[in-house]
């Protein structure tokens, strides 16, 4: 390295140091979500380690985090962008490395059910089989042999490489690996709509939101209009505060 780029690059640690910033601000993963359910054995990978340990509710989760669930298990989050993901046994997600939950998630094997809390939520699952778009929705994405997604409320976008398929409420659609493009929707049947879902009960929303704005690293207005266990619709509206 010639003088000049020690220079260059001097010059840059120390502005960044007088923005603020320090070592730890470059390798600090984002806070991206916090743990609200944990049924089972529920295990997660954080960013840069390579062992799985035991996670527990109120937990955070941070950017390249990876989460798996065993036999009988389940697991359920918030996420800062405002979406609740529940996560069914045999499962293995991470957060998007990039600290944006509310852009990607990867759901590797298994099957997670979304529910996005207030209409501006929007989260995208990928898949070995195919990008899963999920706009203000309530949506079941299994990743097995193939691909099924099914969309309860709201709409789904289901999109690879050979094609793309726009899922509404009461559809669902297959896809058969990356080399297949996603079949058409039909209208999911009685049989079809899945259950497991409402075993992952989550009583107090508010605790969760507020470990969010304690502990976000954004500076964004949060305003979510949550749907509580029991029907009732709570108005929840407050700031994410960086950490000191």
């Amino acid at each position: 390295m010639t003088n000049l780029m020690k220079k260059t690059v001097a010059a840059a640690v120390a502005a960044a140091s007088l923005a603020g910033w320090g070592q730890t601000a470059f390798c600090a993963p984002s806070v991206s979500g916090v743990v609200v359910y944990v049924a089972g054995d529920v295990q997660v990978k954080r960013s840069g380690e390579r062992g799985y340990n035991e996670i527990k509710v109120n937990d955070m989760l941070y950017s390249g985090d990876g989460i798996k669930t065993g036999r009988a298990s389940r697991a359920g989050i918030v996420t800062k962008g405002g979406a609740e993901v529940r996560l069914n046994e045999n499962s293995n997600f991470e957060i998007s490395p990039q600290g944006k939950i509310r852009e990607m998630i990867n759901l590797s094997v298994g099957q997670l059910w979304t529910r996005m809390l207030h209409k501006m939520s929007k989260i995208n699952v990928r898949t070995p089989s195919a990008v899963c778009a999920v706009r203000g929705t309530e949506a079941d994405i299994e990743q097995r042999s193939i691909l099924t997604v099914k969309v309860y409320e709201g709409h789904v976008d289901v999109q690879n490489s050979l094609g793309k398929q726009s899922l509404k409420a009461g559809q669902m659609t297959t896809v058969a690996g990356a080399a297949a493009a996603p079949d058409a929707p039909k209208k999911m049947s009685g049989t079809d709509a899945g259950k497991w879902q409402e075993e992952v009960k989550v009583s107090d929303y508010d605790k969760f939101i507020n470990l969010l704005k304690e502990s976000g690293t954004s500076g964004k207005k949060l305003k979510t209009s949550v749907k509580m266990p029991d029907g009732t619709v709570k108005q929840i509206e407050g700031g994410l505060k960086k950490k000191p």
